[in-house]
């Protein structure tokens, strides 16, 4: 009997990466019907740099974007350095002799899948095998707990949150983040009793580092995460690892550092500009409550948190910013006061939060917010999350028989596999394009000034100008200092026929703020660029 059940575990345990890869690959499938969308129009259709191979040295000495036909995309990306996700679109592009986008997104849905089974792998060699270590745990507790990193490999392989970050081309550095982060914590990390890494696998792990932040700057946490695990493995061979790993990691890094302050620019864009300095402060946690609530609660969601979305900050006592001060002070408490009663959950806690660091905006950057940003960190959640309900079901454990105790844990988990999966797959859907993207976007967030922009514009590139009208009029209404709104609005409305509305719009337009066009001025340049000069002229343009 004891061997059969072995034997089980065995093949179950051979048999995760491809329960892992599976899980991935399904709910991400429809991705590979989709079109280019978003930021992939002018990074991936229009960038000059992908559509030869031999640009390869050029990509590796210039900014993310740089040289693009859109030139707010190539100044607002200046600081960046992410030569390796363009590299790889140049092969992409190679290998469909063209922008094909079915070829583009196979390849995102890969790196997704290759991210999700590393991560499987370095969480097989770092969680507690309590099955293993403990006969009869798995009687007591209703089920394998060694099965558990199969379990938060497949829960943040189908999560909705990773959508964006599949979805879109132009955020394959996300991706390709994940996976050298993950890659890199499995040939690194030290599992329990382990002493130092040979040096074989020092080499792979600063390989995996060097590919990391050649892809997004989010990499340079990875030897603080990698620091993170190996505490967790115990205290056996950490200091000799200084010398033979982090030593030459932070060396590594150091000479990244110097390349890239070398190559890029200065940003021009500061997401905090106008605001005081409390309210750039009381952001952090409003930042912050939204990744635990996009973990754990990942509808409605959105390709942009801008200022209608999150809001400028007006006092501690708004419900989202002291939730996100509890929920702060809560997550930094569990990761010190759980380390001996709870290791695992106090790791998944420190990892969250030592993930996040870069894009917590305790340095402001131009990003308010992104789904995409949660890529690896999710990880650590999900680590702390499960660690919790495991306790909880140990707790359950006596006064719950075995059998109904292991069936309330699988209709659990089946039920919450079910609903991410069904999540992910509708949205990739809803991502078709950029329209689809705008729409249901506007449908749920009906308040975004930059989802009804961005559908006005769109939908007059494509003279679609009596349709334009719907969204532009909530910009308007929305917004009714936006200059730019009022001259779109009349500009779509002179297009459809409707001469007298676009004149009482211009006459209800605010004044422009300093260096920006008025609406007259929008307007005008809307229609002259279609030649409709007898409009302008009726319009008084």
């Amino acid at each position: 009997m004891a061997d059969r059940a072995a034997s089980s575990r065995g093949s179950l345990s051979r048999g995760a990466p491809v329960v892992v890869a599976a899980a991935a690959v399904l709910s991400g499938l429809p991705v590979l019907f989709n079109e280019f969308a978003w930021d992939d129009t002018y990074l991936v259709t229009d960038n000059p740099a992908i559509r030869d191979l031999s640009n390869a040295p050029d990509i590796l000495a210039r900014p993310w974007a740089s040289g693009v036909g859109y030139a707010l995309g190539d100044v607002q990306n200046r600081p960046y350095y992410r030569p390796l996700a363009l590299l790889s679109m140049a092969v992409d592009h190679a290998l469909a002799g063209g922008p094909d986008p079915r070829v583009f997104h196979a390849t995102n849905l890969g790196i997704h899948v290759l991210a999700a089974v590393f991560l499987l792998l370095w969480l097989r060699r770092t969680w507690p095998q309590d099955a293993e270590a403990r006969p009869g745990a798995e009687e007591r507790e209703g089920g394998g707990s060694g099965s558990l990193p199969t379990v938060i490999a497949v829960l943040w392989a189908v999560h909705p949150v990773h959508t964006e970050a599949v979805a879109l081309v132009t955020y394959r550095t996300s991706l390709l983040a994940g996976l050298f982060t993950f890659a890199g914590l499995w040939v690194l990390a030290r599992s329990g009793g382990e002493g130092r890494p040979a040096w074989p696998r020092v080499a792979g792990g600063l390989l995996c580092f060097a590919l990391g932040l050649l892809s997004k700057e989010t990499m340079l946490v990875f030897p603080a995460l990698l620091l993170l695990a190996d505490l967790m493995a115990g205290s056996r061979g950490l200091l000799t690892s200084w010398k033979r790993v982090y030593l030459p990691l932070a060396l590594l890094a150091v000479a990244w550092w110097a390349w890239r302050s070398h190559v890029t620019a200065g940003g021009v864009y500061d997401w905090f500009e106008g605001l005081a300095p409390w309210q750039k402060a009381l952001m952090v946690p409003r930042v912050f409550f939204l990744y635990v609530r996009l973990s754990l609660l990942p509808y409605p969601l959105c390709p942009f948190y801008d200022w209608d979305i999150l809001g400028v900050p007006a006092g501690l006592l708004e419900p989202d910013i002291l939730a996100g001060v509890v929920l702060l002070v809560g997550v930094v408490a569990g990761s010190v006061l759980l380390r001996r009663r709870m290791p695992d959950v106090a790791f998944g806690f420190a990892f969250f939060l030592v993930a996040l660091l870069p894009v917590s905006h305790l340095v402001p950057f131009f990003d308010a917010a992104g789904e995409r940003f949660l890529y690896v960190p999710l990880a650590g959640m999900l680590i702390a999350g499960v660690g919790l309900v495991r306790g909880a079901v140990s707790t359950l454990a006596t006064r719950m028989s075995p059998v109904r105790l292991a069936m309330v844990r699988r209709v659990s988990l089946v039920t919450v596999l079910a609903l991410f999966s069904t999540l992910t797959i509708i949205r990739h859907t809803e991502w078709r394009d950029s329209e689809t993207i705008l729409k249901v976007t506007r449908r749920d967030f009906p308040y975004s000034v930059s989802a009804n922009l961005g559908l006005g514009r769109l939908l007059l590139e494509q003279d679609r100008f009596a349709e334009a009208v719907v969204p532009l009029g909530d910009v308007v209404r929305l917004s009714p200092r936006l200059s730019v709104g009022f001259g779109l609005l009349a500009a779509a409305q002179a297009l459809s026929g409707d001469i007298h509305a676009a004149r009482d719009t211009l006459t209800r337009a605010p004044l422009p703020e300093p260096r920006l066009p008025s609406a007259a001025q929008v307007a005008r340049g809307e229609l002259l660029r279609r030649g409709a000069v007898d409009t302008v002229r009726r319009v008084g343009l």
